[in-house]
């Protein structure tokens, strides 16, 4: 792991000024490497989510609300906007592909689907953007609430750990470095336990992906 590969270049031994400058360097960059890492796996589960519905096999029932919304308000709002006649034509024409999406009994064809479009709504790794990417994917739960058990660092029984609390936690130290706050200086124990903890979300986060697409794609289509 890449944050593991940084903070082994941490000198603790004989510790002085300049050690200590690099080091607290080397933990900074890790956790907004951390955080980075665990959005970009956000957007790779919305890719991934899609991608399983985009099969041109599944009723447009099938597809969660949210989807279609996204793949059809913003169509609807620059035919709108458009002042060009010519241009205003063009995506005039692709209102029989939108309409698919809402006739119950239609397969919108593969293509249909994009998954760029769910996984540009991961704009953060905070939890209100999480809960919102998994609305779009049509669960009506708040996926954040509740508590995680962590894996703890000496291999002790897990550590029950607040989501919202443990993204709160993380993100604020992200952004504070992000921001150039100089004053924010994480410790390895810091780091250790932000890695541990979005590493056990992750995990909990494509169980989540998984169910979702195993409620609405029927197995045989999946494959």
């Amino acid at each position: 792991m890449e944050v593991r590969l940084l903070l082994s270049l941490c000198a603790e031994s004989h510790p002085d000024s300049d050690s200590e400058e690099r080091n607290n360097a080397i933990r900074r960059a890790s956790v907004v490497l951390l955080v980075s890492h665990f959005e970009s796996y956000l957007k790779m589960l919305a890719e991934e989510f899609v991608d399983a519905l985009d099969s041109g096999a599944l009723q447009s029932r099938s597809i969660p609300v949210g989807i279609r919304e996204l793949h059809t308000l913003p169509r609807m709002a620059e035919i709108l906007e458009c002042n060009q006649p010519q241009q205003r034509g063009v995506l005039l024409k692709k209102i029989p592909s939108m309409a698919q999406l809402w006739n119950d009994s239609a397969k919108p064809p593969c293509g249909t689907l994009s998954a760029s479009i769910l996984s540009r709504e991961v704009t953060n790794a905070d939890s209100q953007t999480i809960d919102n990417l998994f609305a779009l994917m049509g669960d009506p739960r708040a996926v954040c609430d509740g508590d995680i058990d962590v894996p703890s660092a000496e291999e002790d029984s897990p550590t029950p750990v607040n989501i919202r609390f443990g993204l709160k936690d993380v993100v604020k130290c992200r952004n504070d470095i992000a921001h150039g706050d100089i004053s924010r200086k994480p410790t390895e124990d810091d780091v250790e336990r932000y890695a541990r903890f979005l590493s056990t979300l992750a995990n909990r986060m494509q169980r989540k992906s998984e169910a979702l697409i195993s409620s609405i794609v029927p197995p045989d289509e999946g494959k």
